[in-house]
């Protein structure tokens, strides 16, 4: 039976196999004149694939199209509720809008017939992007023709059930819009206190490499592939797994040296190591979580070296004149960060489970 592993138990029915043109009305979006600058800075919206996707409604583009602009596009006005479908270069990314709007080419999207529910329709793209990926062509970027899309089937429920579902998840999608706002908030406050706190009076001025020094590493993510143990490596975005030995007994920051994320530090706890592309800065006797916001402070970008690959070495940063607090207030400061960034990855953690949470559903909650 056409029907989800897990569902709301007051639904029995079977669900029913459509295509998209069945329940929307698929519509693409054009290319006004560039020769008129005119037809720009109105007041209809206008996208780009770019502008959705990362959130579910979307109301403001970073452009806007007059109407004569519009008039002269083969572009339409797309109402409220409309599923923005990306079509090209990035496939099946999706946004809904909240506001009267217009898309460049880059669209094929969904004007959700009345008798469905157009947020299940957005959720139920999830299921459907792996086939509008398949169905793309072209060699320079991929497209989607809007017959193609048209044509994709999908499962549906009743309206009731879609519905029901539609809410359920738009309440999680919630729950987890609030957890993101936490986080955020808690990171400004941190940044704010660590702006107000190392510009003190009275602080004391040193030259980095009086206070630390910095330790390198050999270890390749080749040389550790088949070790395993219970003390943990770090690479660039956190711990990569646990091996049988470490490198360094004390707590210590690991810095990024070489790549993308140059600069970036991680507080690492002892017994543990870092690969080849980090530093290790440990301080001298300096509370950990006071040394990383110091350390964080310095404009690494300026001692960014290498054409290619973008690198940093201590001997040029070391030089870095810093201002410290008295031994008193250092430890004051640290408690606060230690607190704060504990406060912080707590609520990483449970926004980490809600979408987790989310994923599991969405495999379970639809055919």
């Amino acid at each position: 039976m056409n029907v989800p592993k897990l569902r709301f138990k007051e639904f029995t029915d079977e669900w029913s196999t459509k295509r998209i043109c069945d329940v929307a009305t698929v519509t693409g979006g054009g290319t006004p004149s560039t020769d008129n600058s005119k037809y720009w800075n109105g007041d209809i919206q206008w996208f780009t694939p770019s502008e959705i996707g990362k959130t579910k409604y979307i109301s403001n583009s970073s452009r806007t199209i007059t109407k004569d602009g519009l008039k002269n596009s083969s572009a339409k006005l797309l109402p409220i509720g409309t599923i923005l479908l990306s079509s090209r270069a990035t496939i099946g990314e999706a946004s809904i809008l909240t506001n009267v709007a217009s898309t460049n080419q880059g669209f094929q999207s969904l004007i959700v017939d009345e008798k469905y529910n157009n947020e299940f329709i957005f959720y139920l793209k999830n299921k459907f992007q792996k086939e509008m990926l398949i169905k793309a062509f072209g060699s320079t970027f991929l497209e989607i023709s809007k017959s193609n899309i048209e044509n994709i089937k999908i499962i549906l429920p009743t309206l009731n059930e879609q519905n029901k579902i539609a809410n359920f998840l738009s309440l999680l999608d919630k729950k987890i819009e609030l957890q993101t706002k936490k986080i955020e908030d808690l990171k400004l406050y941190k940044l704010c206190l660590k702006n107000r706190v190392f510009n003190e009076s009275g602080m004391l001025r040193y030259k980095l490499n009086n206070l630390c020094c910095c330790k390198a590493s050999n270890i390749n993510l080749l040389d550790i592939e088949f070790d395993n143990g219970k003390f943990p490596i770090y690479g660039a975005t956190g711990e990569i797994k646990k091996i049988s030995t470490f490198q360094f007994s004390d707590n210590y920051i690991a810095i990024v040296k070489d790549g993308a994320s140059v600069g970036k530090t991680i507080i690492c706890d002892g017994n543990s190591s870092i690969i080849a592309t980090m530093s290790a800065i440990i301080p001298n006797k300096i509370p950990i979580y006071y040394f990383n916001e110091l350390i964080e402070n310095i404009n690494f970008s300026k001692y960014i070296v290498g054409s290619g690959i973008p690198h940093i070495y201590f001997k040029d940063y070391s030089t870095e004149t810093v201002k410290i607090h008295n031994r008193p207030r250092m430890k004051l400061i640290d408690s606060i960060f230690y607190d704060l960034s504990r406060k912080i990855t707590y609520e990483e953690d449970k926004l980490k489970k809600l979408f987790q949470l989310k994923k599991g559903l969405m495999q379970n909650m639809f055919v």
